[in-house]
């Protein structure tokens, strides 16, 4: 609901009449009309959401309700008696939904689909997973506005937010879901598991498992390490995210886990301690700006800010 409709809704409803409220506004009542069919179009869609969530009502929300409830019934004679029509609504719902996601997001992903589906069962939506950093090189190096993905579901540190904006923005919205800290996953009778934090001197001398898009691709957290004067001298590499835990514990080696992200993907019998320099790392929703499919891709960035409470960063 945008904001200049929520101030037109504010004079109707202090002036108990569309006409008195577009004398105040210096517009007409065609317009005004306008702007309430606009309104209603937005109440039902934010109330079937709601719906879908259980969220209730406060009681203020309840009374805003039953007066935009009173306003939306007149729209109808409003429109005959101005000759208002509403425009055509497309039915975008069936066309194809492409998104693109890092491995950690991808049960969110799947999970906010699913439910998705039981209304647009006859939506092709494609989730296309790679490490985040196979889609931060592939958003730096497209230009080729098909073959970008209507979302994507990534991480980034913050350092190189402003890099990806700056990249980005031209054809993305961004949206802030929440932070990651990265962890080192240990055994629960590992005496490592007494520490609180792991400190970066023991750390170089562990032996490793970490996942990684290409045999001989550093990772972000290693890179970092480095950054800050502390290598790990003793690694291997594995390119599945899935199974990197547990062949950690299976080999008696470590890896690194975000910490909640983590928590979507529990294990049994071990712990996650964070570093004594602490990496933090920001979970991220890219919406296209020009995407074709709105009403599902609307709908799912609705119920990804249900669950998120999300926060636009451009």
């Amino acid at each position: 609901m945008r904001l200049e409709q929520l101030y037109i809704f504010q004079e109707i409803a202090e002036t108990g009449s569309i006409r008195k409220a577009s004398e105040r506004l210096f517009l007409s009542a065609q317009s005004i009309s306008k702007a309430m069919i606009q309104l209603e179009a937005e109440w039902n869609t934010t109330l079937y959401l709601r719906s879908r969530t259980g969220i209730q009502l406060t009681e203020a929300g309840e009374k805003a309700y039953l007066l935009i409830q009173k306003v939306i019934e007149d729209i109808a004679a409003l429109n005959a008696h101005f000759h208002v029509q509403e425009p055509p609504v497309q039915d975008d719902s069936q066309l194809p939904v492409f998104m693109s996601c890092c491995a950690v997001m991808e049960l969110i992903a799947f999970g906010a689909v699913n439910i998705l589906m039981v209304d647009y069962t006859n939506t092709p939506v494609q989730i296309d997973k790679k490490s985040s950093i196979e889609i931060r090189d592939f958003l730096f190096s497209t230009t080729n506005d098909s073959k970008m993905p209507d979302i994507i579901l990534t991480n980034e540190v913050s350092a190189k937010l402003p890099a990806l904006k700056k990249k980005t923005e031209k054809n993305y919205h961004c949206y802030f879901l929440f932070e990651d800290e990265l962890c080192l996953q240990i055994p629960q009778n590992d005496p490592l598991a007494e520490y609180d934090r792991i400190p970066l001197t023991v750390l170089e001398h562990l032996p490793m498992l970490l996942y990684t898009g290409t045999p001989s691709q550093k990772t972000e957290s290693e890179q970092i390490l480095m950054d800050w004067g502390h290598e790990l001298q003793n690694v291997s590499r594995i390119s599945n995210i899935e199974t990197c835990s547990q062949i950690a514990i299976n080999q008696h080696r470590y890896c690194f886990v975000g910490y909640p992200s983590v928590e979507f993907r529990p294990m049994a019998n071990v712990i996650y301690v964070p570093l004594e320099r602490s990496i933090a790392t920001n979970q991220i929703m890219l919406v296209k700006r020009r995407r074709k499919n709105r009403t599902v891709t609307n709908a799912f960035v609705n119920s990804m800010d249900d669950y998120f409470n999300l926060k636009k960063l451009w």
